[in-house]
């Protein structure tokens, strides 16, 4: 509900949520539960739900839609509108790993 908040209290905040439509990394050490009642599949359309409660969201689906879309994001939060973007991605099963 910090969303709702955002936009009752007029804060024009940039949220970036990643939604790959399952809790992927999980896959792996939870096969059967996974196998037998799909347990990491979430999904949702959380640009529908903001646009509902009154942000600016947009859905990117498109590697080449995420600068015009930040863009388009900024804009609206100068403008003070609280601004929600989700980033369609892919569903990893492995972390990387950094050295």
């Amino acid at each position: 509900m910090d969303l709702e908040t955002a936009v009752r209290e007029r804060l024009p905040i940039l949220s970036i949520l990643l939604t790959n439509s399952a809790m992927a990394i999980e896959m792996p050490v939870i096969p059967a539960a996974t196998e037998k009642f799909d347990s990491t599949a979430i999904s949702g359309n959380y640009t529908e739900l903001a646009e509902a409660l009154g942000l600016y969201a947009e859905r990117v689906k498109q590697p080449q839609q995420i600068v015009p879309s930040i863009r388009r994001g900024i804009e609206q939060t100068q403008a003070g509108r609280p601004v929600l973007l989700e980033f369609i991605t892919a569903k990893e099963t492995e972390l990387p790993y950094i050295d």
